[in-house]
């Protein structure tokens, strides 16, 4: 890329990561970025159609998917995507659905080679192979060196990010799950408060399709999170943005929509279309101890075409970002704060929460 076209992209990235520091000053920071619905592969009937997610990386490279957006995310700590399908090289062991999302395993460089360091595995695509093919992907996860978590029928696991004497603790699960094996849940969360972790975050998949307000089992599951001691709640599932809930120094994203959404070579509804990275920024003092997150809303669409997939989010701004703003709206009882060119939607800072 020509440097004069990447100044603009250089700016950005360095007055997103200037804006918390200059609010918190000497306070330690962590830079965390979540990105919503990434299926990095596709349909097996549909692989060889000039419109699918394979032709488009046959067409390009690795890096294209991610590409307008490593400004953000290669600058953080750490990114966190909602990986939705299946690393694996065969298409056997297939499960009787409507959808059934796969990759070939040499599709994980697409996570490697943009900046994507961690991925939930925790959904209603994870098991479109049956256990053999999570195993598969669990293994070019591993092999790759892409960090995972999630809890289903096949695998509990939490994962726990260091980094400066800190530690944010991450564990996710399917709606499914979490109605057979909430006691398991909770007690995930507590291990990994008795293992170190300052902050958890909790992802939860869940909610109903395309609809852009959220549902009582969306709220409830959040919500007991937030009491089993998560500081953070993240959505996937509904494949578009929903509203924000600040509660006892915690932050629910209700459903943080598509992002490097492979399923669908045609954007199906409007909305669909648009999207945000959910950057928070953790703030602890000298000792390590806790003291409250910021998140930063940094809108975005999912794809160049508002009709076709182009499988390549990126950065939108003006009229465009004010729109992805409204769809949050919608869905958030407060008054969110406004977007700025070249920085986001940063919101107030939201300090810990200290028991009465």
């Amino acid at each position: 890329m020509p440097l004069k076209k990447m100044y603009p992209l250089v700016v950005t990235a360095f007055l997103l990561l200037l804006l918390p520091l200059l609010a918190h000053g000497e306070d330690k920071q962590i830079v965390i970025t979540f990105v919503g619905d990434c299926t990095i592969g596709g349909e097996d009937r549909l692989r060889e159609q000039e419109t699918s997610f394979d032709s488009y990386l046959n067409r390009n490279d690795y890096t294209y998917f991610f590409e307008k957006v490593q400004p953000i995310i290669g600058s953080d700590d750490l990114t966190v995507a909602n990986l939705e399908g299946v690393f694996s090289n065969s298409a056997g062991n297939k499960m009787k659905k409507t959808y059934n999302f796969r990759g070939p395993t040499r599709y994980v460089n697409v996570l490697t080679e943009s900046s994507v360091e961690c991925v939930n595995v925790a959904n209603n695509h994870s098991l479109d192979y049956s256990a053999t093919g999570m195993k598969r992907t669990a293994a070019a996860l591993n092999e790759a060196g892409v960090k995972w978590f999630g809890s289903n029928d096949v695998y509990r696991k939490t994962w726990i990010f260091e980094k400066d004497g800190i530690k944010i603790g991450f564990l996710g699960m399917e709606i499914g799950y979490w109605g057979k094996h909430q006691k398991i849940i909770e007690k995930q969360v507590k291990q990994l408060k008795k293992d170190g972790c300052q902050v958890v975050v909790g992802v939860y998949h869940g909610g109903t399709e395309y609809a852009t307000q959220r549902d009582y089992s969306q709220e409830n599951i959040s919500h007991r999170l937030i009491k089993y001691g998560c500081n953070v709640v993240i959505g996937h599932h509904p494949h578009v943005l929903q509203g924000i809930e600040v509660t006892k120094g915690a932050t629910i994203c209700y459903s943080l929509g598509n992002f490097v959404f492979g399923g669908n070579a045609r954007i199906k509804k409007e909305r669909a279309l648009y999207t945000a990275l959910f950057q928070f920024t953790f703030s602890f003092d000298e000792d390590n101890q806790y003291l409250g997150h910021q998140l930063n809303i940094i809108p975005a669409f999912t794809s160049a075409d508002k009709e076709m997939n182009t499988y390549q989010p990126h950065l939108v701004s003006g009229s465009n970002a004010k729109t992805v703003l409204q769809q949050i709206q919608r869905d958030t009882s407060f008054k969110l704060k406004p977007y700025v060119d070249g920085v986001g939607a940063m919101q107030n800072f939201v300090p810990a929460y200290t028991k009465k």
